[in-house]
């Protein structure tokens, strides 16, 4: 990606950290989440030389509707404070602040990088979403990113989060988190930024806002 940033571009990275924060919060609390949002942020983490920042998440607006929903859900002053969701914004944020100090910790994502080349050979032998692949991106992420500061608490139901599947599943979208927040940084984005370009996000989050498909459906991780 070599083509001057705009808000879109800085919207899109975004959207892709509040898609894997509302996918976090409804694996740990139903253990189920949106089939299309979870194979695109797994996906996003394979994606190497995009075109552009859309290209990171499949080229297809669709593909990101999950985040646009949350987005806008959760920063739209015409929603109450209490009808955002506080877990869902706690990983955004923490998520941010991670991925900083990820990249100040020297070596740390030439480690993931070289795991996630691993997953990438097991999905040629067993597919794409296999679940020996969740499970090394989620090691990828236990070994390397979760001894790092802030640690990113998961509540949620204890049945989901003690599943080994279901764990797997949201250590491997915290992975993607990760990856979604060092496109952000990577275009332009910052927390300062957030603060006061909030109106900016949520016309360009607006923009990418389609209207559902009839047969679209929650499938269980």
């Amino acid at each position: 990606m070599t083509q001057a940033y705009t808000d879109q571009d800085k919207a899109i990275a975004l959207i892709g950290i509040y898609q894997v924060a509302q996918q976090v919060y409804q694996l740990a609390t139903s253990g189920k989440t949106d089939e299309i949002a979870y194979q695109t942020s797994i996906n996003s983490l394979f994606c190497e030389n995009p075109d552009d920042t859309l290209d990171v998440f499949g080229g297809d607006v669709q593909n990101i509707q999950l985040g646009v929903n949350t987005l806008l859900a959760q920063m739209s002053s015409n929603e109450s404070v209490s009808a955002r969701n506080i877990e869902v914004t706690k990983y955004v944020l923490s998520l941010m602040i991670l991925e900083k100090n990820v990249s100040k910790t020297e070596g740390t994502f030439d480690k993931v990088s070289r795991v996630i080349e691993s997953a990438c050979a097991q999905r040629t032998h067993f597919g794409d979403f296999h679940e020996n692949v969740i499970a090394t991106l989620a090691r990828a992420y236990s070994e390397n990113i979760s001894p790092i500061n802030p640690r990113i608490m998961v509540n949620g139901q204890h049945g989901h989060l003690q599943n080994p599947k279901t764990a797997n599943k949201i250590r491997a979208l915290l992975l993607a988190g990760i990856r979604a927040a060092v496109l952000w940084r990577q275009v332009g984005g910052s927390r300062w930024g957030l603060l006061w370009s909030r109106k900016k996000y949520l016309q360009a989050a607006q923009a990418l806002y389609r209207v559902p498909a009839d047969n679209s459906e929650s499938t269980e991780q």
